[in-house]
């Protein structure tokens, strides 16, 4: 039986990962900072190991000696940092994937399908970015074999901006958003993503794919048509680019060119791991609204 060590599984993407897992009868392992949390979520049957940092490569060697995984799905990342609580990009998306990879490269039978971001590149401004290429040259450099996962905006009913807005339209017909123009996304579906990390299972090149769907949408449309599909109304009301400019924000900062496939020379279509087309865009918003 194929035994896979998943790290990340609580989070938006992880639950479709394991649950797909599941589905295919893999002996299935979790690392995980929240145990109570994987319990909750997945049961007792699944294997789930608690570690507060993955920094400590003692308990983490430790946990991977024990499980002997032949395959890592790394799943680990933020959008948001939390400084208070030292949840930093470089923390959580670079140093935990570096010294994962550096535990890992004991176990010459281990492959690893990391998850990173579309839109890395040496240029870009943002820290979200920056560490998430950081993360892909470590793996790189590591020597393990591995798949690495580039996937757009991602749509799904646990998506956090969807999340928000259901609990905004509960309490007011107003949106503040902001006034960003010809900046476009071209979202994948959850469902789509976690396939395209068990199917990396059995891909034998060392590959990067970026997962996009069908359509480029602007951020502002996406949102409308989530809302429509909800059956709800809104006014939006515009915040000034530059406003976010001046500010310099992360997340301003990580729209510094379109979130859509082919800007990377480096990277394979999605369609080469799915198989298959993708989800179309609008049963996507369709799904992802109904929940």
């Amino acid at each position: 039986m194929l035994k896979l060590l998943i790290t990340g599984a609580t989070g938006f993407v992880g639950r479709y990962v394991v649950t797909q897992a599941l589905q295919k009868g893999y002996d299935i392992h979790l690392i995980v900072r929240n145990y109570q949390k994987a319990i909750a979520l997945f049961g007792k049957e699944i294997k789930t190991y608690q570690i507060d940092d993955l920094t400590q490569k003692t308990q983490l060697a430790k946990i991977i000696e024990n499980i002997s995984p032949q395959y890592v799905i790394n799943l680990i990342g933020i959008i948001k940092e939390i400084k208070s609580q030292a949840v930093t990009f470089e923390k959580v998306h670079y140093e935990y994937s570096k010294c994962l990879f550096e535990v890992l490269k004991d176990y010459s039978a281990v492959k690893v399908i990391h998850m990173s971001a579309l839109g890395v590149d040496e240029k870009a401004p943002s820290r979200y970015h920056k560490t998430k290429l950081m993360a892909e040259k470590e793996l790189i450099k590591s020597g393990i074999p591995f798949v690495i996962i580039r996937p757009s905006f991602i749509i799904g009913p646990e998506q956090l901006l969807f999340v928000k807005l259901k609990s905004i339209l509960k309490k007011t017909p107003v949106l503040l958003f902001p006034d960003i123009h010809n900046y476009f996304f071209q979202p994948v579906d959850v469902r789509d993503v976690a396939t395209c990390f068990l199917n990396a299972i059995e891909h034998e090149e060392n590959e990067i794919f970026e997962l996009c769907g069908d359509q480029k949408v602007s951020l502002k449309d996406m949102v409308k048509d989530f809302i429509k599909t909800v059956g709800g109304k809104v006014l939006f009301i515009a915040i000034p680019g530059l406003f976010l400019k001046l500010f310099a924000t992360e997340q301003y900062k990580m729209m510094w060119k379109d979130n859509i496939c082919g800007h990377s020379i480096d990277a394979l279509s999605m369609q080469k791991i799915l198989g298959r087309q993708p989800i179309p865009y609008k049963e996507q918003i369709k799904w992802a609204a109904k929940f």
